[in-house]
């Protein structure tokens, strides 16, 4: 793992990307792919550090609400999320200032911030999309 202070923090398409990299290591994942340009190995991650400050910023910029997606390129609940609470942080930014989310994760971290989710869905919208894998024949069915 290692530090970076991004210089910004949502695309033009409002996605929010809070790590780059992943220690999942599924074989299906298209993060990896070159045209990314990583500079470092996708197993080791970048933190931006300054993310919930560039958001802040950005969210009170906006001249309209609108869903905020996380999770396309990078799980937000990444097990360093557990210490790190980078993901909790940004999105109680969303909340506080109305706007909605979409996410994608695999971990059951999301749980830890239930509550959270759900006050944004009363608010606005909150989309939480999860990948299970399993080796069970009978649970793919």
């Amino acid at each position: 793992m290692h530090y970076k202070f991004a210089r910004s923090i949502l695309s033009p398409r409002n996605g929010m990307n809070l790590y780059r990299g992943c220690s999942h290591g599924c074989i299906y994942c298209d993060s990896r792919s070159l045209c990314y340009n990583m500079t470092h190995d996708f197993e080791d991650i970048e933190v931006k550090i300054n993310a919930p400050a560039l958001l802040e910023a950005a969210l009170k910029r906006k001249r309209s609400k609108c869903m905020i997606g996380t999770g396309s390129m990078c799980d937000p609940y990444l097990q360093l999320e557990g210490a790190l609470n980078l993901t909790k942080t940004c999105f109680e930014l969303i909340e506080r200032y109305g706007f909605g989310l979409t996410m994608i994760t695999k971990s059951d971290l999301v749980l830890r911030d239930l509550d959270l989710l759900r006050r944004i869905n009363e608010k606005t919208k909150c989309v939480v999309q999860m990948t299970l894998t399993t080796y069970d024949e009978g649970l793919c069915k």
